[in-house]
């Protein structure tokens, strides 16, 4: 769940900075594909933030005239 992605992307980031680190030793290609990979993971968190922008839209439209959200809605998306 929640947890299990947060620690995941932890981990996935202490990958990234200690690559990050390994620039500063290595040669150019190696740095242009290092830096390619990180433009690329860079643009997947952008893709997640854009999702998870549609659903919270998705779910401040599902308001019901009380003032409340749909239960299923937001499991689902407190589920990704």
């Amino acid at each position: 769940m929640s947890s299990n992605r947060s620690s995941g992307r932890s981990h996935e980031n202490e990958d990234f900075i200690l690559k990050l680190q390994e620039l500063l030793s290595t040669n150019m290609k190696k740095k242009t594909k290092l830096l390619d990979e990180i433009c690329s993971h860079i643009q997947r968190l952008n893709g997640e933030v854009d999702d998870l922008s549609i659903r919270i839209s998705e779910l401040m439209a599902s308001l019901d005239n009380n003032g409340s959200i749909n239960a299923d809605i937001l499991r689902q998306l407190l589920q990704q």
